[in-house]
This record gives structure tokens, sequence and C-alpha cells, in this order.
């Protein structure tokens, strides 16, 4: 049977799954999952992707993910082959680590991310081994299970700078508030099961929303599909922001003039690292050509510039997420010009 067409384009949200192989560990101690979590990062970060939710389990992991770039398959192909070649060499294991192709469904905003949110936290609760234990037991048990995003959306104290936490805003005027409700939304389910989710995700193989969203799903896939054997990632045209966007966005944050980050040196500071970033995730070009750009510097500045960001150097991450939403604001508003 052919593979289905992925459905990819701008803004897309996702609920991802990918299991071992024949259903195998891909998870044997914490320094496995220490890995993983440090991929998952750098993945997050080199391809732009938004994470809302994680969950590790012992032979599978749950995502819930925004692709800003359109650029779901690159994404998880990077991250689960990245975390396999680990898996292999270590554990001298050989073979395909995971099932050949990762599950992903795109999710309907607002209701049903909230749901999908609280479904992935809930997993590791929601196992045979947990089954006897009382309600109380459980939510302990969910509380200080460290491989996941619920913690951080539970406790500041707890928060991975790596996932985004803009579904807490949906829940009380400060943040504090938030997370008391939050939590409390969670443990609704703990002894008990959204059903009405439940049913969402089993009504389509592509998509989980309302029954017009599914349909949407569904007449956007026939569209895709060519009937051959060849049928798989097949994309919808991608948005591909010009760098010189990027310019004027870290231009305006940084109260600078565009032209100041073309120019050779240092002068720029930490604006021409925000505009090198932003420029490499969404630009679509080489480091070569991003390089040329701001002032003629090397390929290999450019990897350095982008190491020190990934690394948290500068203190710059903060800025580059906010401009980051700044030119999806931008983008999003010409889009629908």
């Amino acid at each position: 049977m052919p593979r289905s067409p992925r459905i990819n384009f701008p803004d897309a949200v996702y609920h991802v799954t990918s299991r071992g192989n024949g259903r195998a560990r891909i998870f044997s101690d914490d320094d496995d999952r220490h890995r993983f979590v440090r991929q998952l990062q750098d993945n997050v970060r080199t391809h732009g992707v938004t994470l809302y939710a994680f969950v590790l389990m012992d032979n599978h992991f749950h995502l819930l993910t925004r692709t800003p770039r359109a650029n779901l398959s690159q994404f998880m192909q990077r991250l689960n082959t990245s975390y396999a070649l680990y898996a292999r060499y270590k554990h001298r294991k050989p073979g395909h680590q995971f099932e050949a192709r990762f599950k992903a469904k795109l999710v309907q905003e607002d209701d049903y991310l909230l749901a999908v949110t609280r479904y992935i936290h809930l997993n590791p609760i929601k196992i045979s081994a947990c089954r006897r234990l009382s309600k109380p037991e459980r939510a302990r048990r969910l509380e200080s299970y460290p491989w996941s995003s619920y913690p951080g959306y539970v406790a500041k104290r707890e928060a991975h700078e790596f996932v985004c936490y803009d579904v807490l805003r949906e829940y009380g005027s400060t943040l504090a508030a938030a997370r008391r409700h939050y939590g409390a939304y969670v443990r609704g389910c703990v002894t008990e099961d959204d059903q009405p989710l439940l049913e969402a995700m089993r009504a389509s193989r592509y998509a989980i929303g309302a029954d017009s969203f599914i349909e949407e799903t569904k007449k956007r896939l026939e569209e895709l599909r060519t009937g051959k054997v060849q049928d798989k990632d097949v994309a919808l045209p991608t948005l591909t922001i010009d760098i010189d966007t990027v310019d004027v966005c870290v231009a305006g944050h940084y109260r600078i003039d565009a032209a100041d980050l073309k120019e050779h040196g240092h002068r720029a500071g930490s604006a021409k690292a925000v505009a090198v970033e932003l420029a490499c995730r969404l630009t679509g070009l080489s480091g070569r050509a991003v390089g040329i750009h701001y002032g003629g510097i090397s390929a290999s500045a450019v990897s350095n510039i982008r190491r020190k960001v990934r690394e948290g150097h500068a203190e710059i991450l903060p800025v580059v997420d906010q401009v980051l939403a700044t030119i999806r604001k931008v983008a999003s508003a010409t889009a629908k010009v």
C-alpha cells in the first residue's frame, strides 16, 4: 500500500509519535533520555520548530509541535537519525532503532491543542503498571516524572527554555494562576479518559479536530495523491522568509539601521548574531550566502555564531524568539494581502 502523503504548510500544528522498531525499547536508561532531550533541544532551535509538549516513554515518544517553516519531515529525520546513531554506537545494536516512519496528525488549534497537550502529559500514568494506583498516587507519580514537559507547566523552576508554554495563557490572567489551573485540568483526567478527544483521535489517521477540520484535511490529501507508489512526504507550497525581512525585523528590535547588519566587523554587536541565526533558520540560504550578506564573514564564522547562540552565549536566545515572533506576524500579514 502506498504511503499517505503528509500535509506541510507554514505554522501547521502536529501531534507526532515515533516508536522503537518492532516496539522495542529506545531508551534503556537515564543517560539515553538525557541525550535525547539535548538532541531535541538542539533540533528545535536549528529547525525553528515550536515545541509545546513532549514525553518520553520506554519504547516511544510524543511531541506537540508547530512548524513555522513547514519542515516537519526534516526536523524529525534529523532528530531520529542523530539519536539512532548515538544508540547504535552506545548499545552496539545493529539495525533500525525506530519504525520506518514517524506518525504525525494535524491538530486543530484552540480546544484540541489544549486537549492534546494534556493527553501527551498523561502518558506516564496511562500504563498498566499504574492501573491499581489511587488518584493521589497517580498524581504524585505524574508530577515527579522528569521526562516530560509537564513539570514545567505546573512549576516555573522545572521549565525548559526550549519548550513554548503559550498554552498556559488560556488558563489564567497570571502565569502562577495559569499553572495552578492547568494542573487541575490535567489531574481531572488522572483516573478518567478524555473520551471526546479519544474519539477525535480515532476518527482520522491524518487529523485531530472537529468533523469539518478532518474533512478539510482529507480533501487536501486527496488533492496531493498521485496514486503512485512514490506517494510520501508531499508538501504544500512553503513560506520562505526573505533575508531583507529578517534584517528589518532585527534592526527594528535593536533600533538600529538595517544597513549596519551588513557591515563588516562588530558594529552591530548581538544584533548581527540574531540576524545570522534567523537568516539560517528561515531563508533557505546556505551558510556561505548568509555570511556574504552580513559583511562577508565566512561559512565557518556563521557556524560558530550559531553554535554560540545554541549554547546560550551572549544571552540572545530570548531575543531570537522575540524577533522570530515578529517575523511570523509580518509573514502572516503579507500572506493575507
